[in-house]
This record gives C-alpha cells, structure tokens and sequence, in this order.
C-alpha cells in the first residue's frame, strides 16, 4: 500500500461509506473505489463486504487500521515539525469555537492574534460541536475549539484551557458572600443548557457523583437569553469562566465559585489528524493559552 491509498482505506473504514469517504478526501467515488480495489487486488486480501447498508471492514481491515493511523499520523508530525520554522506568518485560517467563547474570552483573543499576525487572513465561524466536528472533517474549518470529551480518531486533540464552571446570578439574588454549594443550588430557579449540549451533560455527570440531581426550570441554549434572564430576574445559571464578560458583572450580576461539587471543563484546540496545524494555527492556539478568564483563573 502506498500512502495515497492508505488514506483511502482510512476514510472509507471509518466512513463505511463509498459516497462519504469521496467527500471527504475531495474525489469523485470511482476514485475511492478503485483505490480500495487496487490494494485488494495487490494484497491478495478482501477487506470491505459490500452491503445494501455500507461498505463494512472486516477482520482483516480492522487489524491494519491502527497500523495505517500510524503511518498518517507520522506524516503528520513530520508536517508539523517542517512547519514550526521562524518566520514571518501568513496565509488563511478558518477557526470554529463554541458559543460560550464566542461571547466571552473571544474578542480579545481576536484582536491580540491580530495585532500579532495582521498578514493572516483570519475566518471565525460558531457553532456546537457536533458541527465543529462536521465543518473540521469536510475541510471547512483548519481548527476547532471544543471540549475534551469528543473522542474521533479521524481528530488530534491538545488541551489548551482548563476553566471553572460558575454560577451567574442577577441583582436580585439573596445569595450571600462568593461562592455557593452545589445543595443551595437545589432550590433555586435555574436555566441550563438543553440535555444534548456538552456542558450539560458535564453538569448532569458531576452532579451525579455529589449524589445531588440538577433540575433546571428553563432549558436554553441561546447564551445572550440566558443573560438578560439572569440580569432581569432571580434566576440563576451554571456557565464556563470564559463566557463571563466584565461588563456582565458591571451591570450588576455576579459570578460565585461553585463548590461541593466544584466543575471544570478543559478545552482542546482540535484538527484532522491528515491536516496538521499550520504555523497560523499554532500561534492561534497559543493565543488562548495566554489569555486570562475573568474571575475564574486555574
């Protein structure tokens, strides 16, 4: 097998799919087709059935799978390597990030990376991760932000960020002092996210283990109505430390350590393992490595 034809059998083992294995590598399915058929040919192996549901791998495909990740993850860092050379840095980058760093840590990130890089032609786009991880795949973002909790081998994943968990309350709220435990919570009106978005689902988990169940009264996952809820009412909120603006807490709200169970959430800067992180892409990273959160700092 040659390496063009170890990225076929990879994209059409983890896509079990003739037409989805084309998208991804930008070809037309004849192309994938005889590629696999050639290596089959060559080996002397069958290692697709071909059924009305997909193309599924068989045993044989599942024993050479690791070792072909290996050789395109090798390709990979000797990329990366020939890419960290100094220099002036140039060129696109396509960035996705969650909405809880879009309102919050974002903007300054933006305009530090900016000042830096002013020849990077810098594209930003938000969205939860199942379409991060989509728009990553089919080569529309060169980056991601996510959490760690997303596990595909198709994706290389470094963890950049590790934040609290905070609770946000309005004006109005008769919690005293700076920090609140995870039982005060229980009666208190809370919004959440809705049961599939990840922070939730952190939430939900960690609560779990303190033997506590976290009921909410409004499940939103719209940040900015979560915001003027919290800021107009009584209610609450459970949100990362990045997606908490100064001036959130200058129009009256106030951010309180969450403890007993204290929460935190670490984030990855995530690529395709086949696309390795351009010089553009690495500074980026750093870039939030670098940036303080507001009121939350590990």
């Amino acid at each position: 097998m040659d390496f063009r034809q170890i990225q076929y059998f990879v994209a059409l083992y983890e896509e079990k799919s003739i037409t989805k294995a084309a998208k991804r590598l930008h070809v037309v399915q004849p192309a994938v087709s005889m590629q696999i058929r050639r290596i089959e040919e060559e080996c002397g192996s069958v290692l697709f059935e071909r059924t009305a549901g997909g193309v599924l791998p068989n045993a044989k495909a599942a024993e050479i799978y690791p070792l072909c990740l290996d050789v395109l993850e090798g390709a990979a860092e000797i990329t990366r390597r020939l890419r960290s050379g100094h220099g002036k840095i140039s060129g696109a980058l396509s960035v996705g990030v969650p909405p809880s760093i879009a309102r919050g840590i974002l903007v300054d990130i933006l305009a530090h990376f900016q000042r830096k890089h002013p020849e990077v032609q810098l594209s930003v786009s938000e969205g939860y991760s199942v379409h991060l991880v989509e728009w990553l795949l089919n080569g529309q973002l060169d980056l991601a932000i996510l959490s760690a909790s997303e596990n595909d081998p198709r994706l290389h994943s470094d963890p950049i960020l590790t934040e609290e968990m905070r609770v946000l309350v309005g004006p109005e709220s008769d919690i005293a002092g700076d920090e609140v435990t995870g039982q005060g919570l229980m009666g208190m009106s809370l919004i959440l996210p809705s049961a599939k978005n990840l922070i939730r689902i952190l939430l939900e988990t960690e609560f779990k283990k303190a033997k506590l169940t976290i009921t909410p009264e409004m499940e939103i996952d719209s940040l900015s109505t979560v915001f003027a809820l919290v800021r107009e009412s009584g209610r609450a909120t459970i949100l990362p430390a990045s997606s908490i603006r100064e001036t959130d807490l200058r129009e009256g709200m106030r951010s309180l350590r969450l403890v007993e169970p204290s929460i935190n959430r670490t984030l990855v800067a995530t690529f395709p393992v086949l696309r390795p992180p351009s010089a553009a892409a690495k500074e980026f990273i750093t870039e939030f490595q670098l940036t303080p959160l507001l009121d939350g700092e590990l």
